[in-house]
């Protein structure tokens, strides 16, 4: 396995929740789908997120993160970015490769430590249909 790209970036929280979405736009948040985009919770108004994409499944992260849950994500343009509730910020654009696939998701989170105040959380993305 092996590391492809990453993009770090800083998402503003409204209402305790962020999207990760296709750059296409056409996910509405507000619509239950399985296709598109991500809706993840977070206690802060502010978390540093990081994005990742490897070439197959990355190394399990539960022994250093808090939370670490799995799905599956479909992506129509190839590339996705980090959207934020009612006013459309979008951050932390990340190439994930072709349009129209699949793609094995892992998002961890981590809270507040003393190194950093904010709370974290790393999206890691792998082709379906990969090793797992």
């Amino acid at each position: 396995m092996r590391l492809i790209s990453r993009s770090d970036c800083e998402v503003d929280v409204h209402d305790g929740v962020f999207f990760i979405v296709d750059v296409s736009l056409s996910w509405d948040p507000f619509e239950p789908s399985d296709h598109g985009g991500l809706s993840l919770s977070a206690e802060d108004d502010l978390v540093s997120l990081a994005l990742e994409v490897w070439d197959d499944e990355p190394e399990d992260q539960r022994e250093t993160w808090a939370d670490v849950v799995t799905r599956v994500l479909h992506s129509e343009t190839g590339e996705i970015c980090a959207a934020e509730l009612y006013t459309g910020v979008q951050d932390g654009f990340l190439l994930l490769g072709g349009p129209e696939r699949l793609w094995n998701v892992r998002v961890c989170t981590r809270a507040d430590d003393e190194v950093d105040p904010r709370e974290r959380f790393l999206v890691q993305f792998w082709p379906r249909g990969s090793s797992t």
